[in-house]
């Protein structure tokens, strides 16, 4: 603090005014002088009560400013047990949103249930998205069941009330449900809509009752005309010489008349009332089944509100981390006013204390100055130690500022896989975008010239003579027999598979000589078969093969179908005949597989598989089907491994240089590092596609920026196609058309534009930015990506390789899998020679009949040259041979 400036100034003036001012030796001092030291004393003496009342109200206000302190302290302490309690909280969220996650993977489980239930729904007219139309259903199943029991006893059982009366009683077992609070007025007008069908079902019930009832009046009726009648007859008995009067006989006539008609109208009556009763009970039935799905589809709709209930649940939790750190920054930012007014009431202490030691050079006002020093220090080392708290409050503030990013980063992920998991439980199975519907007519289009009848002139046939009844060739009048006239014919095509055995008699010769030379007897050669002692015969181990294979039914589908056709066989016996198989089919395998290697162009991937063995020995039973695809082979193997050493014994026998078509999964790039440039990798288009939707799932602001890229996909797409409708393969690259060369420079132009604009926008997004990682993702795998602007052949996608895994994968979830791993070896080994033979259209079944039939002559061993069975070697004659039918 400083003193007033009048002060000063009076003061400055007295001492001027003396002889000498205070340089002057004292004792040379008059009186005069004498006075003027009293009253510059009493005035020293009021500038140090002024200040030490200035001090003490200081010293006030550092008191506040501690107690403030303190109050802040606690305050920082009590939010600081608010952020543990919070960070428990969020923990428990973390663990909950783990929960539902798992969750809503099995929900995944239930896909084919509810597309099931949805068909079922939309059959019945029924909108599965509205909980109204659930409602509406129930009341008007149980109206109509009670619409039956009134049918079934009769016409005094009640009718129940239309379900807009609500009048209704409702069972337990059948009560509705309340409908939700979403529920809109599209909503109410079809359960309005679906309430009117509900009375006018009940009113048609009504009607029919009334029917009933009238049918039985009639039924009075018509056993009063009956008596009638008898009585008539009885008469006309008695009168039988005499002939009835005209119109008697005109009143009998109309009166049977009438009787025939309502007998007539009795039997339709009864026809339809049985005809109901049927629908009725087929409605109930329905009714109920329908009821269990609904159940069924009301609670992975409550999952799938669960999940959106935790995402609101932790959206509001964050909120409440977002007030506590605004009151964090409000107590941060008051305490640093404090420590500015601190820092100024000391600033001004500091100036008071220079000001006195130059004019006060008193020891009481010394001793002050240095009372308020420590009383300074103090504060300062309080200040000192309360920006060492809040430094440590500061980080705390900068550690929930990152654990918000955090946070709102988990949101946004846990919101991308809700629409993704939504997607994939109730959304479109293709990722097809939508073009315009065609305005075609489904079937034969009126004037167009039909196909006619499919000609097939190597179908068998087997003639039946049919002969009309020996009555029916006799004249009824003269009796003379009828003469023939030619004849007529008509074909009825037919199929008959049935077992049978065959039972193959060989007569015995013996020597009729004494010739020792000779065989003592001659009998035919026994037939073949392909395993010893067995009474299967070949057309039996080829079917048990095709319907295992290439049909892909589990071993006792098959067996039960083998029964079926005569022939009872148990699934051991199917299953114990896996080692003898697996010899007969794995040189062809091998031969498949050396056939990919020289190939120029190859897919590749995998799938999900199971070996139930593995998990007795201990062992996870999970495996994975590899497959690689070329034009016209298809190779698998199936193996406990998912790593690149997998991929080596599909691609490490290769021949030269391979353009390999495939995903971006790890193993295949380590499988190329390996191979040291032998495997070129061409990265699938269509899964660099997928990056860009799975970013914009759930993220309404980012469906613009996804929609522009799948644009640029597209269009890249379309030129790829006008490009190859002019390439020649026989040409090379440089000696195309000039249409191709065309087609050629735009495809490059667009594809050096797409990468540009993705660095583009990469450049100017933020770090941590949501559309950065299919962008990177993009970037990264440019080279793979353009591989094929320079080698046409190459496709752009690796569809082909999993359409081709989409059969054994159905044939996976049917038989969950290989029982042994010899049984893993052999279905890797068919569905390489069936896939194979699929692929070149070659009749599956009638080569295996010729292969295994062939392997019997061998000795029960594959025969030495695998030229006329494999595809590519055999000849023209023996390829028709086997895809011609017979």
């Amino acid at each position: 603090m400083a003193m007033r400036d009048d002060d000063l100034g009076r003061a400055h003036s007295t001492l001027t005014e003396a002889d000498g001012g205070l340089c002057s030796p004292p004792m040379a001092a008059p009186a005069s002088e004498l006075r003027d030291w009293r009253s510059l004393y009493e005035q020293a003496q009021a500038l140090v009560e002024t200040e030490r009342a200035r001090a003490e109200a200081a010293e006030a206000r550092v008191e506040e400013l501690v107690l403030a302190e303190r109050d802040a302290r606690c305050r920082a302490g009590s939010l600081k047990s608010q952020l543990d309690k919070g960070r428990d909280k969020l923990a428990a969220a973390v663990e909950e949103v783990k929960e539902v996650r798992r969750a809503a993977k099995d929900a995944l489980f239930y896909q084919s249930e509810v597309a099931r239930l949805e068909k079922l729904l939309s059959e019945a007219g029924v909108d599965s998205r509205k909980r109204s139309t659930i409602m509406s259903l129930r009341m008007e199943v149980f109206q109509l069941h009670e619409a039956l029991q009134a049918l079934q006893g009769g016409k005094d059982a009640p009718v129940p009330a239309p379900a807009s009366t609500g009048k209704v009683k409702w069972p337990m077992a059948a009560r509705p449900s309340k409908p939700g609070k979403d529920a809109t007025g599209a909503l109410r007008q079809e359960a309005a809509s679906l309430a009117r069908e509900v009375r006018e079902l009940t009113r048609e019930n009504a009607r029919l009752s009334k029917a009933l009832e009238r049918s039985q009046g009639q039924k009075d009726q018509i056993a009063a005309l009956r008596r009638k009648v008898a009585a008539l007859l009885r008469k006309l008995k008695r009168a039988a010489k005499a002939s009835p009067p005209p119109r008697v006989g005109a009143r009998l006539r109309k009166a049977l008349e009438r009787t025939r008609k309502q007998k007539d109208t009795i039997k339709a009556l009864r026809g339809e009332v049985g005809s109901l009763s049927r629908e009725s009970r087929r409605l109930n039935r329905e009714a109920r089944r329908l009821r269990r799905d609904q159940e069924q589809l009301q609670d992975l709709k409550a999952r799938v509100r669960w999940l959106t209930f935790e995402t609101k649940l932790q959206r509001g939790e964050l909120a409440g981390y977002y007030d506590q750190m605004d009151l964090i920054e409000k107590q941060e930012n008051r305490i640093f006013h404090l420590h500015v007014a601190v820092r100024t009431s000391a600033i001004k202490n500091e100036k008071l204390e220079a000001e006195l030691a130059e004019r006060l050079p008193l020891p009481a006002a010394f001793r002050k100055l240095r009372e308020r020093d420590k009383t300074i220090e103090s504060l300062h080392k309080e200040i000192a130690r309360q920006r060492k708290a809040n430094e440590g409050l500061g980080r705390k503030i900068k550690s929930l500022r990152a654990h918000r990013a955090r946070l709102q980063a988990r949101i946004a992920q846990l919101r991308s896989t809700r629409a993704v998991l939504s997607k994939a439980v109730f959304g479109s199975r293709s990722e097809k975008q939508e073009t315009p519907r065609s305005q075609r007519k489904r079937g034969q289009q009126r004037g167009a010239p039909g196909h006619g009848r499919t000609p097939r002139p190597a179908l068998k046939e087997k003639e039946e003579r049919k002969e009309p009844p020996p009555d029916a060739l006799i004249c009824s009048c003269c009796g003379e027999p009828y003469v023939a006239n030619g004849e007529r014919s008509s074909s009825v095509i037919e199929i008959a598979v049935k077992a049978h055995i065959r039972r193959i008699v060989r007569p015995r010769y013996c020597r009729g000589c004494a010739c020792p030379s000779s065989p003592p007897e001659a009998i035919a050669p026994p037939p073949v078969r392909l395993f010893a002692r067995t009474p299967y015969g070949i057309s039996v181990w080829a079917r048990i093969l095709y319907e295992r294979f290439a049909c892909f039914r589990p071993l006792r589908q098959v067996a039960a179908w083998m029964t079926d056709q005569g022939l009872a066989i148990a699934p051991g016996t199917l299953a114990s005949s896996v080692r003898r198989f697996l010899p007969l089919f794995a040189p062809l395998a091998e031969a498949i597989l050396a056939h990919q290697s020289e190939m120029a162009v190859r897919h590749g991937d995998e799938t999900g598989w199971r070996i139930q063995e593995l998990n007795e020995r201990g062992r996870s039973q999970r495996a994975w089907l590899w497959v690689s695809v070329t034009a016209d082979a298809v190779y698998y193997i199936i193996d406990p491994s998912r790593g690149a050493e997998a991929a080596m014994k599909l691609f490490g026998s290769v021949k030269g240089t391979v353009f390999l078509v495939c995903d971006r999964y790890g193993a295949y790039i380590r499988m190329a590092r390996e191979l040291d440039g032998k495997v070129i990798l061409c990265w699938c288009w269509i899964h660099q596609r997928r990056d860009f939707i799975e970013c914009a799932a759930g993220q309404v602001k980012l469906r613009q920026w996804c929609e522009g890229w799948i644009e640029r996909f597209a269009s890249i797409v379309r030129l790829n196609k006008e490009r190859l409708k002019h390439y020649d393969p026989a040409r090379a690259l440089e000696r195309q058309s000039p249409a191709f060369d065309t087609a050629q420079a735009a495809l490059k132009k667009a594809v050096d534009e797409l990468f540009a604009q993705a660095e583009a926008e990469l450049a100017d997004l933020p770090a941590k930015a949501r559309q950065g990682k299919a962008l990177r993702s993009l970037l990264k795998h440019r080279e793979g990506l353009s591989v094929f602007v320079d080698h046409p052949l190459v496709p752009m996608d690796n569809n082909f390789a999993e359409r081709v895994l989409r059969r054994p994968v159905i044939g996976r979830r049917l038989s969950f899998g290989s029982d042994s791993e010899d049984g893993a070896d052999l279905t890797a080994a068919m569905y390489s020679v069936l896939g194979t033979l699929a692929l070149n259209g070659i009749d599956g079944l009638r080569w295996l009949e010729a292969w295994l039939e062939a392997c019997a002559e061998n000795g029960g061993q594959p025969p030495d040259d695998l030229t006329p069975w494999l595809p590519w070697t055999m000849s023209e004659e023996r390829r028709r041979e086997f895809m011609t039918p017979e």
